[in-house]
């Protein structure tokens, strides 16, 4: 018998330097700086929309209960606190309905996790922050409420709204 030897072969197998790791590095780190960036704006929007469709709700929702209680209703927003409360009842002897879904006794809030870079930026009815449906679901004054980029028009009588 022949005695073979056995020869070991190291392959040299290639591996990444310390500079094409950093740049990896500086390269992942840039792809999500940007899209961070994206993402914030993108939540901002979305944020914003959802403030629309909650106020454009309770719109709806409070003429609707305006007509069926056949009783005077009033939104009150307040910009200074991003906040707005329903009040049930005529003007001098109304009082806030506690009740109101998704409310915290009556009061509605634009300042809160969900909506955190949402701006109520103003509201005018005929010159007030009150939008009073009376008793047959008619709206007392038309007007607008204006939010970060968008604005919600209500219409006179009917309470319809539009969003620009």
């Amino acid at each position: 018998m022949t005695n073979i030897k056995k020869k070991t072969i190291h392959a040299i197998v290639p591996g990444f330097s310390l500079i094409e790791l950093i740049i990896v590095i500086v390269l992942v780190g840039i792809f999500s700086a940007i899209a961070m960036t994206r993402t914030d704006i993108g939540l901002s929007t979305i944020r914003e929309q959802i403030a629309i469709d909650q106020i454009t709700s309770d719109i709806d929702l409070t003429r609707s209960m305006a007509f069926g209680k056949h009783d005077t209703l009033t939104i009150v927003f307040s910009s200074s606190q991003e906040t707005y409360t329903i009040y049930s009842g005529p003007d001098h002897s109304r009082f806030p309905l506690t009740d109101f879904p998704n409310s915290v006794n009556g009061v509605m809030s634009l300042d809160n996790s969900r909506m955190r870079d949402v701006d109520l930026r103003s509201v005018d009815f005929n010159g007030t922050s009150e939008l009073q449906f009376l008793p047959l679901g008619d709206l007392k004054f038309g007007g607008t409420i204006a939010l970060n980029t968008k604005t919600i028009s209500v219409q006179p009588v009917t309470g319809k709204w539009s969003v620009e």
